[in-house]
């Protein structure tokens, strides 16, 4: 594909509304921002697309953590209690999955953030216990849907597990090593599940290969206050001091959840530069509890979003929950604005996975939506105000991923 020039009647940059908006793309990233006639003579040959009155371009947005395959466990799943839920819904429909399972399941749960205007998720995946087919199963689904893929492979040893979850450290090692290198458009990264779903041992060893393979480490850390509880009567501390006892704790950490956090371990977080990705749909849904998003923003930690559970693939759906739950928790409307619920979504949450896109600014990747004006209640209204507080994501009229189009009107392309 050659050089592109988009042109936006109105666009949100750096969450602000800018009209007239125009961006060249070459390859998959954004070449020049610039007025258009300066984009033309730069660019003659460009083919130029445009994005008129009644639409709004916005950078797309980003799943910091996903479970794909858990969009099975819609309906078996609801309302029970977490213990349940996982051996009863989780542990009972995913071990099952073949490699084809994986495939069909990752890319219509793929194709569903798509057309909501997802163009990144962080796919935290732990169907590894028989080899790197399903991983690979996963992979591809991507590649055919066309979205942006954060490789968030499980390293897990708990014997509670189920066998098709469970590897050997050097097993763990070895087929991550093997992802890295047959896929690395995959952006590869090394995720030992919990302090409880994983040993001491292969949590400080996966800090070790991300050391050495200059990845990101994702883990589940202080979700539910049963696995604080549980962390000190086994181990003496709790979850993050542990993880700091086992050398995890720095600038390549994504703690996932991070609920049930001291202010110590809050500040402890910030000077290790880690990052912090909320999921505030899940949590409801499962009841697990309300993390200090802007407490910890406060100190510095950048924070995403993630669907989690799946309950509904969007962010949009986390974003408005992320501002909610932080009114509630502050017993204050004014505790978190549109404009710091919109940035968790997009340049927080690819700042917090490491992936340059989340914005528009040149050499970015070129992943935007377009948001169709005429769906917001009401569109006279402040555009970041509407999206995070009204919009739907049946509202998105089409996503671009790497200046390609891979979904319109609801539908994958």
């Amino acid at each position: 594909m050659g050089a592109v020039i988009v042109r936006a009647a109105l666009a949100l940059v750096n969450a602000q509304e800018c009209e007239d908006f125009c961006f060249a793309i070459e390859g998959e990233r954004i070449a020049a921002i610039s007025p258009f006639e300066t984009l033309r003579e730069r660019f003659p040959d460009a083919a130029v697309r445009m994005h008129g009155a009644g639409v709004a371009i916005v950078p797309g947005f980003i799943n910091g953590h996903s479970h794909a395959y858990q969009i099975l466990l819609r309906g078996t799943g609801d309302d029970l209690p977490f213990a349940r839920w996982r051996t009863e819904a989780l542990y009972k429909i995913v071990p099952g999955l073949s490699p084809e399972d994986v495939r069909r399941t990752f890319a219509s749960a793929f194709r569903e953030m798509l057309s909501s205007g997802v163009t990144t998720v962080a796919e935290f995946f732990y169907l590894n216990g028989r080899g790197n087919a399903h991983a690979e199963a996963a992979i591809q689904a991507a590649r055919e849907t066309g979205i942006r893929l954060v490789f968030a492979r499980c390293w897990m040893d708990a014997p509670a597990a189920p066998a098709d979850f469970r590897e050997t450290v050097e097993t763990a090692a070895e087929r991550t090593g093997e992802l890295m290198t047959r896929f690395p458009d995959a952006h590869v990264c090394v995720a030992p599940h919990s302090v409880h779903g994983a040993s001491p041992e292969m949590i400080r060893a996966a800090g070790e290969f991300a050391r050495e393979a200059g990845c990101r480490l994702h883990i589940h850390v202080a979700e539910a206050s049963y696995e604080v509880e549980q962390t000190v009567a086994q181990h003496g501390m709790t979850p993050l001091r542990l993880l700091e006892s086992l050398d995890v704790v720095n600038e390549r950490l994504v703690a996932v959840h991070a609920i049930y956090m001291e202010e110590a371990e809050k500040k402890m977080l910030a000077g290790a530069s880690a990052a912090v990705i909320h999921n505030p749909v899940t949590n409801q849904y499962l009841g697990d509890g309300i993390c200090d998003v802007a407490g910890l923003l406060e100190l510095g930690v950048p924070v995403g979003l993630g669907t989690d559970a799946n309950i509904n693939a969007s962010i949009l759906d986390e974003m408005r929950a992320a501002a909610f739950l932080q009114k509630l928790a502050h017993h204050d409307a004014g505790a978190f604005d549109a404009v710091r619920a919109f940035r968790l979504g997009t340049s927080l949450g690819a700042q917090a996975l490491g992936i340059d896109a989340g914005d528009f600014r040149a050499s970015s990747y070129a992943d935007y939506a377009v948001i169709d004006l005429e769906r917001l209640n009401p569109p006279a209204s402040p555009l970041i105000n509407a999206l995070i507080y009204r919009a739907r994501s049946d509202g998105v009229r089409e996503t671009y991923v790497g200046g390609k189009l891979r979904a319109a009107s609801g539908s994958s392309s």
